[in-house]
């Protein structure tokens, strides 16, 4: 069982399994559970579930992995102290954490996607869970900017959000929106930081697909040539 668990997370495996639990997170807890206690608890052991399994994913990969292991454990430090003391300055700190520890993991996981090999399944997998990952990014950015200057957003819904969680959620959203530009107008961008954090995250929504599709095809075209090579 062990020598399994450690296979899979030492091999492109382990992209999957990021994967899952960031899909957990995003399209399954974040949606429906409520802004009670429970519900906020989901929500962070479900983050700790993709901090571990991302660091797992990248352990093995020297000094940005250091980087990303010890984020991660700041990370699940923090989120534990918010589940057993929950308040706003957590929160805050929380929000600041989730996008360093994020990007890193998302340079990490592409280095893990195009290192030499041939393209699977599990790579793509890896390569959608990098792109997610960036939705969530920016998220916590919009979060982190609404904290320090409530207000920065407009919403269509009256009353607006002021639980910190349910706003987390609905921030979280509006990245996605963005991020794919489909752009539904519930949420509007006030603030000249979150405005200019939304065009760049519309910008990167429509050229990290295209670059990444390139890059994978051009990979497999090289990797196919050089087996033909060595036969």
């Amino acid at each position: 069982m062990r020598r399994a668990l450690t296979h899979m997370w030492s091999s492109d495996a382990g992209l999957t399994a990021l994967l899952g639990f960031l899909f957990l997170q995003i399209f399954v807890l974040y949606p429906s559970v409520g802004s009670d206690v429970i519900g906020r608890n989901l929500i962070h052991i479900s983050f700790v579930l993709v901090l571990v399994s991302g660091v797992m994913t990248v352990i093995d990969t020297p000094l940005w992995g250091r980087l990303a292991v010890a984020l991660g454990i700041i990370s699940f430090i923090g989120r534990i102290a918010l589940i057993v003391y929950p308040g706003m300055a957590l929160e805050a700190l929380n929000a600041l954490l989730t996008p360093l520890f994020s990007g890193v993991l998302v340079v990490l996981i592409l280095m893990q996607v195009f290192r030499e090999g041939p393209v699977n399944y599990h790579r793509i997998a890896g390569a959608v869970a990098a792109y997610l990952l960036m939705g969530v990014l920016w998220g916590s950015l919009y979060f982190l900017i609404d904290l320090a200057s409530p207000g920065a957003f407009n919403f269509a819904t009256f009353p607006p959000p002021t639980d910190a969680h349910a706003l987390a959620g609905k921030l979280v959203y509006f990245s996605f929106i963005t991020l794919t530009s489909v752009g539904y107008g519930d949420i509007l961008p006030a603030h000249p930081a979150v405005q200019t954090l939304a065009m760049l995250e519309a910008i990167v929504g429509q050229l990290f697909p295209a670059i990444l599709v390139a890059r994978l095809v051009a990979q497999e075209i090289e990797d196919r040539e050089d087996r033909k090579e060595r036969k």
